[in-house]
């Protein structure tokens, strides 16, 4: 595996990419950044939404919340979440996230390993950009990149 070097992100210049009245989600590191070794994401997300019930079946995930109000369900036990807790999230463990605020709540999240995290996260948007992205297009899109949708929202 070759070598990483080391990488300066700059939080105004990462990549935004905006889901009207759901997510905005910044690619704060990529894959291709770290030499697939870990992708890091930031969303902003907006009161009452998450993502429904999914497995990683080949990274694991780590949450670190930073503003507002979220429960968090990890296998099978849900949590409240509030700024400065983590959450490990271990490669096959079904899980979801929801805002539980009245305002648009951040958190940051991380994959380790990269693969192909951030091209899903495009191939979303770049799909949401012609017409609604349904939940049937997201969940095969989600099985190319080794995601895989096991269950409704929070």
């Amino acid at each position: 595996m070759k070598s990483t070097a080391p990488i300066h992100s700059v939080y105004h210049t990462a990549e935004t990419l905006i889901f009207p009245n759901a997510i905005t989600l910044k690619i704060l590191l990529s894959g291709k950044q770290t030499n697939g070794s870990q992708a890091i994401f930031e969303d902003i997300v907006e009161p009452g939404v998450g993502p429904g019930r999914h497995i990683h079946h080949h990274q694991d995930e780590t949450f670190f919340f930073l503003e507002g109000k979220f429960i968090a369900e990890v296998g099978g036990k849900t949590y409240e979440c509030n700024p400065g807790d983590v959450a490990f999230i271990p490669k096959g463990t079904v899980h979801a996230f929801k805002n539980i605020g009245d305002t648009g709540a951040k958190l940051r999240y991380m994959f380790s390993p990269a693969r192909t995290i951030e091209e899903m996260f495009r191939e979303f948007y770049q799909r949401s950009q012609h017409s609604e992205l349904t939940l049937e297009e997201m969940a095969k899109i989600s099985l190319k990149h080794g995601q895989e949708f096991v269950g409704p929202p929070l």
